[in-house]
């Protein structure tokens, strides 16, 4: 039997390290010798500690969990907020309905069971990312058969499969997976271990084309916008790769990522759809590999994130013909006329939701868009084409064009504060009281609220959001024959601890909670304030309060059993926009896409003080 001390000291070593080390290096590190390690490891198991490539790497593993359920009566997993172990979560520990202390009594006797008591929550999340199936992304079990295991009695892509998968086929996975096509969401890319784990990635001389020296940031995987521009302020302490180019190909040797030579070449043959890889080069971008080694592609990031910058990432949408060619979208329309959506909202909506399903119309036909299969349905014909994202080539003579480098954010409204257009998220800015915008709030405010006074109002600024709600509008629109769209600005109270998810992602009643579903599940507006009053979580200076920008469209009265509005058409093509109360006088709205709303305002208000009357 293996002492759980030593078990735990090399578990340590091996997660400080990534998540793996070759033999001699563990060896070196716990200041064992060579037959010590290797009996150690075998009392210990596979469950403990995996030796691959034939005993030159070991990887740790662990039979420890993330409780995945929303509520729990008590069980043996840990119960730790997902989001802050991958650095996503923008709650205050306070605030957040999940655990960040990994030292709680709970989890401790969770990891004193699992012999892993004392390792740091870095530690920690090295060893849940590469083992945890809750952290992994939605892979089926056949796709990770070179170098993983499923516990007996699990299904294929069960999502409670004890999948454990090692680094290397990990990275291969998030090669193929997490590249120019990825459906992984950047910050799980960057969590997860991109390198050897050693270090000797460092060494790469910072001027050199072929490589870079931030790539000691083994688990980055975004190229500085600012240092192919030519300066970063950051330096040596950025946290994106620093590299000449707006893109970077890379292959995996089997110890750490190196530079595919040729790097415009293969580029510029990625940009065009209709190459799916390079024959000379052995090169394969379907799979993402060249021979059988795993290739990536690092880039800036995507235009639609950081609007101010050209050197961004432009990506391209397309879709396939019956004829095999590729054609892009927003592009196909007749004369004038452009019936699909463009490659810039296709993308604001990719960024969104990478797992995400939208509809849209063209011409006389209505499709769904599926992002992570990449491909789009023909909802009344079931024809299904293929879906191509590749990014613009950009060659290292147009790098050195300096104009247009910047350029206004023409899609935000005029009156927003232009000093206040984030790239990512929201800002938000605190109205003045002398202006038509405040009191037309205030006014509808007070229309149920008279016995309260406005502290603030805040418009959110959040351009993303801005965009999606846009073209949801100009989508209702042409489903409409071209009418205007019902638009209404409504009043929701909801927690403060979900206020700074809406206003960063939007509405979902499936994270924010909801408060009652008498007319189906959706998230729920009033047309008073009143109403939303009773919904709202008393801070120390008084309440916070939405108001929403909602196309509530076409409406219908609602029903408890809806999980999304009823049809409207013989056909069955045609839904109403949204459910009321009361279809003649309606006061709740429920919407269940979330696409059609905008949180635009954040109204702090307190109960005036009551005046003491003496007769």
């Amino acid at each position: 039997m293996s002492d759980p001390a030593v078990c735990c000291f090399l578990t340590r070593a091996l997660c400080a390290q990534g998540g793996r080390l070759g033999l001699p290096e563990l060896q070196q590190h716990a200041g064992l010798s060579a037959p010590q390690l290797a009996e150690t490891l075998a009392a210990a198991g596979p469950r403990r500690f995996l030796v691959l490539r034939g005993g030159a790497e070991v990887l740790a593993v662990s039979d420890v969990r993330v409780c995945a359920r929303r509520e729990c009566g008590g069980c043996e997993r840990l119960h730790l907020c997902k989001l802050n172990l991958m650095g996503r979560c923008h709650m205050r520990p306070s605030s957040c309905k999940y655990s960040h202390d990994i030292t709680s009594a709970e989890n401790k006797k969770v990891l004193k069971k699992h012999d892993l008591s004392g390792l740091s929550e870095d530690e920690l999340r090295i060893l849940l990312l590469q083992n945890d199936a809750f952290f992994l992304p939605d892979v089926s079990c056949t796709d990770v058969l070179k170098e993983a295991f499923c516990s007996p009695g699990m299904g294929e892509g069960n999502r409670e499969c004890g999948v454990l998968i090692s680094v290397s086929t990990l990275l291969f996975i998030q090669s193929s997976h997490a590249g120019p096509g990825s459906t992984l969401p950047g910050q799980r890319q960057q969590q997860l271990p991109t390198g050897a784990g050693g270090k000797d990635e460092d060494k790469k001389d910072d001027s050199s084309a072929e490589a870079s020296k931030d790539n000691k940031e083994v688990n980055c995987d975004e190229i500085c916008v600012f240092y192919v521009w030519k300066y970063c302020k950051h330096k040596d302490k950025c946290k994106s790769v620093h590299y000449h180019l707006p893109y970077k190909w890379e292959i995996y040797d089997g110890i750490t990522w190196k530079d595919l030579s040729m790097m415009e070449e293969i580029e510029k043959a990625y940009c065009d759809p209709k190459n799916s890889s390079i024959a000379g080069r052995n090169i394969n971008f379907q799979t993402m590999t060249c021979s059988s080694s795993p290739v990536r592609r690092l880039s800036t990031p995507s235009s639609v994130t950081k609007p101010t910058f050209v050197l961004t990432t432009q990506w391209i949408w397309y879709w396939k013909n019956n004829e095999g060619q590729w054609i892009e979208y927003g592009e196909q329309g007749e004369g004038d006329s452009v019936d699909s959506p463009s490659s810039a909202v296709l993308e604001n909506l990719y960024q969104a939701d990478p797992d995400a399903t939208i509809s849209f119309q063209a011409g006389q036909h209505h499709y769904n868009l599926n992002f992570k299969e990449m491909t789009q349905t023909n909802i009344a014909f079931k024809t299904r084409r293929e879906v191509c994202r590749r990014p613009k080539f950009v060659s290292s003579e147009d790098k050195e064009r300096p104009e247009g480098f910047f350029y206004s954010n023409q899609a935000c409204p005029s009156h927003w504060d232009q000093s206040a257009l984030p790239d990512l998220g929201y800002k938000a800015v605190v109205i003045s009281s002398v202006t038509s915008e405040y009191n037309a709030i205030k006014q509808l405010f007070h229309q149920t609220m008279k016995t309260y006074s406005i502290l603030k109002i805040q418009r959110i600024q959040n351009p993303s959001l801005w965009k999606v709600f846009q073209w949801q509008k100009e989508k209702m629109k042409r489903e409409n024959g071209g009418k205007e769209v019902q638009e209404k600005l409504l009043f929701h109270g909801t927690n403060i601890s979900f206020m700074e998810a809406i206003c960063t992602r939007n509405f979902d009643w499936r994270i924010c909670g909801k408060n009652g579903s008498n007319y189906g599940m959706g998230s729920y507006f009033a047309r008073d304030a009143s109403y939303s009053h009773a919904y709202c979580q008393a801070v120390e200076k008084g309440n916070m309060m939405f108001v929403a920008r909602v196309l509530v469209g076409d409406y219908i009265k609602g029903n408890a059993a809806y999980v999304r509005p009823p049809r409207k058409s013989a056909d069955g093509l045609w839904f109403y926009d949204s459910c009321v109360d009361d279809e003649l006088n309606p006061s709740v709205f429920v919407v269940f896409e979330k696409h059609q709303i905008y949180p635009e305002y954040i109204i702090e208000y307190k109960e005036d003080e009551k005046k003491c009357v003496i007769s």
